[in-house]
């Protein structure tokens, strides 16, 4: 009885403090979020990383890869840097953490006027053993899962900005 009122009392808490779900829409005249999202096309990413990235961004913004006619132009700018973060005594390297930061720009298409510009940065690490495979493969594997990060933090952003606005049309 107890638990009723009190997820009761939650519940009727998060409706006055105006909460509502991210990607639903609130009326007849809102476009929903998961629209506006897939209506995003992605530019400036190059190499294995921005391989990556662009592949996470199209899963995070598009899971349904519904065929919707691009509105706006995201514009990523990759930057990565790995740095010894475990060093022995004999001066052996053992760990890097590998940090990506993704510069990125959402400009609506037909008037090229800018959205939302910021940053998003993300450090996965990796253990360096004697194995040069090993090592390959550690590394590869962090940089998958810091794009898979920042794709998700990119559209999370995103998200965001297009349920605060109305969407352009």
């Amino acid at each position: 009885m107890l638990r009723r009122a009190l997820l009761l009392g939650l519940a009727a808490g998060l409706g006055a403090c105006n909460f509502r779900p991210l990607y639903l829409a609130q009326g007849a005249d809102d476009v929903p979020v998961q629209t506006e999202l897939a209506a995003i096309e992605i530019r400036g990413l190059e190499g294995r990383l921005g391989y990556l990235l662009r592949d996470a961004l199209l899963d995070e913004l598009n899971p349904a890869t519904a065929d919707v006619p691009p509105r706006y132009v995201l514009d990523v700018r990759l930057s990565s840097r790995a740095r010894a973060f475990g060093i022995q005594l004999d001066n052996t390297i053992t760990r890097y953490n590998l940090a990506l930061t993704a510069r990125f720009q959402l400009r609506e298409k037909a008037a090229n006027e800018v959205l939302v510009e910021s940053t998003v940065r993300r450090v996965a690490s990796y253990n360096v053993s004697r194995e040069p495979y090993a090592d390959l493969v550690a590394a590869q594997d962090a940089e998958r899962r810091a794009a898979q990060e920042v794709a998700t933090d990119i559209r999370t952003l995103l998200a965001v900005q297009f349920a605060r606005t109305p969407a352009v049309t």
